[in-house]
């Protein structure tokens, strides 16, 4: 009878560790040395489908992850949270990964990753978290003259 309870004990212990959903969660990895100043939380960053019409530096690029597909909104929004809080002024996404191995190589647009303003035209590494099903990445864009007006108005309020 005991041995009947322990092993009950034991795999409904095993079986809830297995199908645990994790909320999601998101990460910043800079890739250039600019560090704009922050944004006000919940400001409106522009997704960017095509290029945008002024220069631009990318800076950053934030990884997202939810344990499901139902949860990608609030990783989204922990996307968006990050790019506010980093400066960005604008986002590129990658689309929704499902599973642990995807393709980085077009992971996204070559206007993005080549040419002017888009960095030396390298892929960018990819890595899922094995907890993880779904999976987003963004790559963050500031715009060239909010690095110069961010950096005289801090100067200014320094005096």
């Amino acid at each position: 009878m005991r041995v009947g309870i322990w092993l009950m004990v034991v795999s409904c212990a095993v079986l809830n560790g297995c199908s645990r959903i994790y909320p999601p969660a998101a990460f910043v990895n800079f890739t250039a040395p600019i560090y704009p100043d922050a944004r006000p939380e919940n400001c409106n960053v522009t997704l960017l489908t095509d290029p945008p019409t002024e220069p631009y530096e990318v800076f950053a690029q934030i990884a997202g992850y939810a344990g499901s597909a139902e949860m990608s909104e609030r990783m989204l929004a922990l996307i968006k949270a990050n790019a506010c809080e980093i400066g960005a002024d604008a986002l590129v996404l990658s689309s929704l990964q499902h599973g642990a191995h995807t393709n980085s190589d077009s992971i996204y647009p070559d206007w993005v990753t080549a040419g002017e303003g888009g960095g030396e035209g390298e892929r960018f590494q990819h890595w899922q978290d094995k907890r993880y099903n779904v999976g987003q990445r963004a790559l963050a864009l500031v715009y060239k003259k909010n690095i110069s007006t961010r950096a005289t108005q801090a100067e200014k309020s320094e005096k």
